[in-house]
């Protein structure tokens, strides 16, 4: 009698079904980006959101706004005061 095997070899012979493809991202939804911020500014970053009692993603909308704005664009990040 023959024994199965178990463990790590039993998982590498094992085929995977496929991965379908992503479905194309909705209206409304979001996309994820990576900010690399010098240590001085997260840390500036922080502390106003802690003394203005908001999220630092808030205050990061808020600014993509006053951009937009400064650039002739309506300002259309969504954020909480």
């Amino acid at each position: 009698m023959t024994r199965k095997p178990t463990g790590l070899v039993a998982a590498m012979a094992k085929k995977q079904a496929p991965v379908p493809p992503a479905a194309p991202p909705e209206e409304g939804t979001f996309r994820t980006l990576t900010l690399r911020l010098p240590v001085p500014v997260h840390e500036q970053l922080r502390e106003l959101a802690y003394t203005d009692r908001r999220s630092q993603h808030s205050l990061l909308m808020e600014g993509l706004n006053l951009l937009f704005e400064r650039r002739g664009k309506p300002p259309i990040a969504p954020h909480a005061a």
